[in-house]
């Protein structure tokens, strides 16, 4: 549940709100309309000292986020030319004590039910965030304005000692969800742990 908020509100500052006519990514969209000193672009091996964690980007994408973000805690990636996908990166502190990343998904359907949208199905399964043991949660629901189908695919990881909730999450159209995954599984098989480390600045490494 907690993440679910962390990634509205990385939209809303992104000058918009994804959720707000559904998955039209209107504020995702915005950014990438601005100059470009508006944004930080991330390629090929990403790495987060503040949050303790790498992945890589894959070969011929580019990742952003916004160059006035709070924290720097991740990256938003577009997919298809269109961008009507994207997957969001990143790490927070688990500030709600979370045991196990299962507890993480609590609410989010209720959450997306409060903001109009009808859940059509719902699955937690077992998963895996390099050698963190995770969850794969799904959600696809429709909105009032169309009988379009929507999903949000996350990968929900806490870190060896829990101070950290991570996660990858796809959202978009269900029918671009197949070739959105793939990048999505990518993203997952290349996510590494980093030692821990005391400095609290975020490295990024083009290749």
């Amino acid at each position: 549940m907690l993440i679910i908020i962390v990634v509205l509100g990385l939209l809303t500052s992104f000058a918009g709100n994804q959720l707000n006519h559904c998955d039209d990514l209107s504020g995702f969209k915005q950014l990438m309309k601005g100059p470009p000193r508006s944004r930080n672009e991330y390629r090929g091996r990403y790495v987060n000292l503040a949050y303790d964690y790498s992945v890589r980007i894959p070969e011929g994408m580019t990742a952003y986020d916004g160059r006035d973000e709070a924290r720097h805690s991740g990256f938003v990636l577009g997919l298809g030319n269109a961008s009507e996908s994207v997957i969001f990166v990143f790490g927070d502190p688990n500030s709600m004590d979370y045991d196990n990343p299962r507890e993480e998904t609590t609410g989010t359907a209720d959450f997306l039910r409060q903001r109009g949208r009808k859940i059509e199905s719902e699955t937690i399964t077992g998963s895996h965030l390099g050698t963190l043991d995770a969850v794969l949660h799904i959600v696809i629901y429709t909105c009032p304005e169309s009988t379009d189908r929507h999903i949000i695919s996350s990968i929900i990881a806490l870190g060896p000692d829990k101070r950290f909730v991570y996660e990858l999450q796809l959202c978009g159209p269900a029918n671009q969800y197949e070739s959105a995954q793939a990048v999505l599984t990518q993203l997952q098989e290349s996510w590494k742990m980093l030692p821990g480390r005391s400095d609290k600045t975020t490295s990024m490494r083009r290749r």
